[in-house]
């Protein structure tokens, strides 16, 4: 079969079976979707029985997992619609079950990743996104170390980022294409994941000291400058760094779950998953 069309593939614009028959002739999608039409509620309703139907929370995990990296819209409605009842699966505690399997399980990137043992990528990283300072309200960065009270993950810790993202989508309308997930791979003192051959992160032991201060000094320092006033906020360790932890106020993180904000620019209407 060929190659699907763009709009089809970018979880943020695919509307699935929401594309009316005006939009499927004009987008070069006919024949792509099911005859009928139908409205994001009822897409909603039928992808909340699907969710339902899953026998472990793990399991809904993985099936929010799998309807985020196909349609966004679809994927905030539904959760949206029942965050009292989803958080627990999006977040802890669920996430901390699915983050211990994330490297064998994993599906999709959904973060930018920033290396201690190269730490002169993190600039092209951050630019590589193509983002303008304008057009972010919201970073979340982890070097999962102390997460949970699960301990030390690595770069299987990515998904707290990326879950707190979606809480922020989902109960204070941030656009998810203006927020970033960030995980910083300092290494992990976890024998289990050095030793397990599917482990997608650095394979050594924590870096800790002067080389993971230089770590967070880069990224603090070209993520005030590419994406100056947003909000910041850190997931890090336990342990105290002499690096500031966000701009421009220049709080020091020494505790795992800080969060350092600046005011988002009054141009970033509320979102909603509509």
């Amino acid at each position: 079969m060929s190659a699907k069309p763009t709009i089809v593939t970018n979880p943020l614009t695919n509307r699935g079976t929401a594309f009316t028959e005006e939009e499927r002739r004009r987008l070069g999608l006919i024949g792509r979707f099911p005859s009928a039409v139908e409205t994001l509620d009822q897409q909603a309703t039928r992808a909340y029985a699907q969710l339902t139907a899953q026998p472990t929370n793990l399991e809904k995990y993985v099936f929010l997992d799998q309807l985020h990296n196909r349609n966004e819209i679809l994927y905030y409605r539904v959760l949206a619609d029942h965050l009292s009842e989803l958080l627990p699966i999006v977040y802890d505690p669920t996430v901390g079950e699915a983050i211990k399997k994330w490297s064998r399980d994993y599906r999709r990137s959904r973060a930018v990743y920033l290396s201690v043992d190269r730490i002169e990528d993190v600039r092209p990283s951050l630019e590589g996104l193509g983002l303008g300072p304008d057009d972010v309200d919201l970073l979340v960065v982890s070097d999962a170390e102390e997460i949970l009270g699960i301990g030390d993950w690595g770069v299987n810790g990515t998904d707290i980022s990326v879950g707190k993202l979606a809480v922020y989508t989902a109960a204070a309308g941030i656009h998810p294409e203006r927020a970033i997930a960030v995980n910083l791979d300092c290494g992990t003192d976890n024998e289990a994941l050095l030793n397990d051959p599917a482990y997608l992160g650095n394979r050594h032991a924590r870096v800790r000291g002067e080389r993971f201060d230089a770590l967070i000094d880069e990224y603090l320092s070209v993520a005030a400058e590419l994406f100056p006033a947003r909000c910041s906020t850190s997931r890090t360790s336990a342990r105290p760094t002499r690096a500031e932890s966000c701009w421009p106020t220049g709080r020091s993180t020494a505790s795992s779950t800080t969060t350092c904000r600046a005011p988002v620019r009054s141009s970033s209407p509320r979102w909603s998953p509509a």
